[in-house]
């Protein structure tokens, strides 16, 4: 496990990058997620997604900060940061909404690298629970 408890958080700065229309902030030193996936090995990453994943209530409400490639599904509803396993054969991913933007102007291009944090939550469609990262911005 790589969580540990919230700190005081500052506001951000936005800034726009020089090639594209979607924005990306500055991070304060102090807005530091309570799990960060990119200071992890990727066999760990991938671990850790996979936990996200199976047991979600363990960490609803804890910011999470992941590296990986941004794609979107077939009907462009939603959109995720998937992440490769230390041999690059299998990938999982994690759904992400960025606060105020809109596809696709408000988000990168698919196949992106990009790094996304968020608060990480639940939420269903019919029968089914899915996790997903709100309040989400790229690094």
């Amino acid at each position: 496990m790589c969580s540990c408890k919230a700190e005081k958080t500052e506001p951000v700065t936005e800034t726009q990058t020089a090639d594209s229309a979607f924005q990306t902030v500055t991070l304060n030193a102090a807005a530091k997620p309570d799990i960060d996936l990119t200071a992890l090995s990727s066999t760990m990453v991938y671990s850790e997604v996979y936990n996200l994943c199976v047991k979600p209530d363990d960490y609803v409400g804890k910011t999470v900060r992941m590296r990986g490639t941004f794609q979107t599904d077939e009907n462009e509803i939603y959109y995720f940061c998937l992440i490769q396993d230390a041999t690059a054969c299998c990938q999982q991913g994690l759904e992400f909404i960025l606060a105020g933007a809109e596809y696709p102007g408000g988000y990168p291009a698919p196949g992106t690298e990009i790094t996304v944090q968020g608060r990480f939550e639940t939420y269903y469609e019919g029968e089914q629970k899915y996790p997903h990262l709100v309040d989400a911005f790229l690094c």
